[in-house]
């Protein structure tokens, strides 16, 4: 069984999904490379941000009370922004110059939501939490992953 708790699956996510866009960077002029890089991105972080509203962001809201509701509606927002640009990166062929800079918009408000959770959400959760309950929420945080058609 596994024993991460759910920060550290989380972060995990955020770190796959980075490693993801600096493949992509590390390989432009090669448009098969880059196709299959970008989609994996958008793959990972579509399955990433569903699992978070569906098992993150309601247990933030249980367990941190009026501040988790307050964290897990700003996460939501910022969710929203990161969504739409997601959407573009789809839409917008990786021959396409703009494909480029979608992406870039897309990690530069998506970097910024990943400190906010690693440094601020995620600390406050895990201290409010018991540390089975966060191996428990890790669990579900997986099957929701792997629940989501991408």
């Amino acid at each position: 069984m596994n024993s991460m708790t759910i920060s550290a699956i989380v972060k995990k996510d955020h770190a796959t999904v980075d490693q993801l866009y600096q493949n992509y960077l590390k390989s432009q002029g090669n448009l098969p490379e880059q196709e299959r890089f970008s989609t994996q991105f958008q793959q990972e972080l579509t399955k990433h941000a569903t699992a978070e509203e569906a098992v993150l962001y309601p247990a933030f809201e249980k367990y941190l009370g009026s501040e988790g509701k307050k964290i897990a509606d700003e996460d939501r927002m910022e969710h929203q922004t990161v969504k739409k640009l997601l959407h573009k990166l789809k839409e917008t062929p990786v021959s396409d110059s703009q494909h480029r800079m979608i992406f870039d918009e897309l990690m530069t408000n998506l970097t910024k939501h990943v400190a906010g959770e690693e440094n601020n959400d995620l600390p406050k959760f895990e201290g409010a939490i018991t540390p089975d309950l966060s191996t428990s929420l890790a669990q579900s945080f997986q099957q929701a992953k792997s629940s989501i058609a991408v």
